[in-house]
């Protein structure tokens, strides 16, 4: 006669049970600890899924860069990252911002606010070169999702030109989880 499946429960032993309701328990608890924090991040109780800021600084030549960049996000998520140069005596010539092309890359761009006079190329850097804005700050916002295919993250640079000669320079590391 064969065993069946209630004698064949009977005969597993108590280790194997202590061992697969541990498994269970810790299974269930990670379980619950993932989607509490997902249900926390949607209602902005935390911010563990999305996208983190900081920024970073230098002055030079009577002029202060300031960059607003993620230092983590994730794919497709849209991503704050603003130029702000602010000069001591007001802007009575065009500025020129020179951004590291590599961690452009990273990124879906979906417009630059506001447009530069002229665009060109300088080897890696990709320059922005805007009319003096009135008053003493030039703030410049690039609208982007950071690219799908794009797993790990980049390290980026900002430097302000002034007359061609590069006067304050911004090294940052944008991390993308996945």
């Amino acid at each position: 006669m064969s065993a069946s499946t209630i004698d064949h429960l009977r005969a597993r032993s108590h280790e194997e049970v202590r061992v697969q309701r541990i498994v269970y328990s810790t299974m269930t608890a990670l379980l619950t600890l993932v989607v509490g924090l997902a249900v926390t991040d949607a209602l902005k109780l935390t911010n563990v899924y999305g996208v983190r800021t900081t920024d970073a600084s230098a002055t030079g030549g009577g002029y202060t860069l300031v960059v607003d960049h993620a230092s983590v996000t994730r794919p497709g998520l849209a991503t704050p990252f603003r130029i702000e140069v602010r000069a001591d005596a007001g802007f009575d010539q065009p500025i020129t911002l020179g951004v590291d092309r590599h961690y452009l890359a990273m990124w879906d761009e979906n417009g630059l606010s506001p447009a530069p006079a002229e665009e060109t190329v300088r080897g890696e850097w990709a320059d922005w070169t805007f009319d003096p804005p009135d008053g003493d700050v030039l703030l410049v916002s690039f609208d982007a999702r950071a690219e799908p295919g794009v797993q790990s993250g980049r390290d980026g640079a900002v430097q302000l030109l002034i007359d061609g000669d590069v006067v304050a320079e911004v090294g940052f590391h944008t991390r993308v989880m996945p």
